[in-house]
């Protein structure tokens, strides 16, 4: 009877560590001791990051439904996170301090006005307004930010490659959890409505990015953005029109453009070449490509029409 006894017990025993480790990876709030205290009186902790919970959203939604938003994003940021740092490996360190990341969803900071969310490059840190669906579509392009503007050596330079590098890896070279959970922003967007159909996936139930990016490509190079307002790589909102459409500049492009663009670039010159010059003066191209930018575009143009083929896009 003793042998048995002590038998269960040693099992039981050696079975309190895995209990323990699965309540470990529940987060946990602590106190802020630090950066911004008064305002973000708690953080959580993870991996890749360090939530810090503002004092004054928790008054604007409660304390239960901020706590449920927060929550219920984590597993997906850390996932989509993991996934960018893999699709940059080689040209990001391989050890990263996790990234600050500060909600404001009182809008209280003037570039609310203008943004979902940025990383300033100046404090090292993220910053998400108006409310925990709005940061599902925009928290992984801002990590890529964090990653090629301050992790990486050398840095993205130029709104071509700063923006377009930040959605092409959200968007087609990661699977992006947390944009496809808010179906990429297409209703808040006015994304033409054609394009709902030709990038929905149905194995996921929900739009697919990477549908969505190569056929608002496909758009755009076809004329459909002139007198349209967008958002340009310039990090403004412009309307394009028939001249700029015949001569466009890199910094006018819309981030689905430039995007696309990279992923062409990748695909024709290979990854090592354009991710080893996403400092290059979009002016300059043809010192690296044999070609200027204009001849790119045209050239990107026609491969991004292919893809929307391969992908069952028909494009109007």
């Amino acid at each position: 009877m003793k042998r048995i006894t002590a038998f269960l017990l040693a099992i039981l025993l050696l079975s309190l560590p895995v209990i323990c480790c699965a309540e470990q990876t529940e987060y946990q709030k602590e106190e802020n001791t630090g950066r911004n205290k008064d305002s973000y009186p708690w953080i959580i902790r993870t991996p890749y990051a360090v939530w810090y919970i503002s004092k004054a959203d928790i008054e604007l939604l409660g304390e239960d439904a901020y706590d449920e938003g927060l929550y219920a994003i984590l597993d997906d940021a850390e996932a989509d996170f993991a996934d960018a740092r893999a699709a940059l490996a080689g040209f990001i360190p391989d050890e990263i301090q996790p990234i600050d990341i500060f909600t404001d969803f009182c809008n209280k900071a003037e570039a609310s006005k203008a943004a979902d969310a940025f990383y300033r490059e100046l404090g090292n840190y993220i910053k998400l307004f108006n409310g925990w669906n709005i940061a599902r579509i925009a928290l992984l392009h801002e990590y890529v930010h964090y990653l090629t503007m301050h992790c990486a050596q050398p840095r993205t330079r130029f709104g071509f490659w700063a923006e377009g590098m930040a959605e092409y890896v959200a968007d087609l070279a990661c699977k992006n959890r947390l944009g496809r959970s808010e179906n990429m922003g297409f209703e808040i967007a006015g994304y033409p409505p054609v394009m709902w159909d030709q990038s929905w996936d149905e194995a996921e139930n929900c739009i697919d990015p990477r549908k969505l990016n190569f056929g608002l490509g496909a758009l755009a190079s076809n004329g459909g953005l002139v007198g349209q307002r967008y958002y340009a790589v310039m990090n403004e909102t412009i309307v394009r029109t028939d001249e700029m459409d015949q001569n466009l500049k890199p910094e006018e492009l819309s981030l689905c453009e430039a995007s696309g663009m990279i992923a062409y670039l990748v695909d024709e010159y290979g990854k090592d070449t354009v991710f080893g010059n996403w400092d290059l003066d979009p002016d300059s191209m043809d010192t690296v490509y044999g070609k200027t930018f204009s001849e790119l575009y045209r050239d990107w143009a026609v491969w991004n029409e292919e893809q929307c083929k391969l992908l069952g896009i028909m494009i109007p």
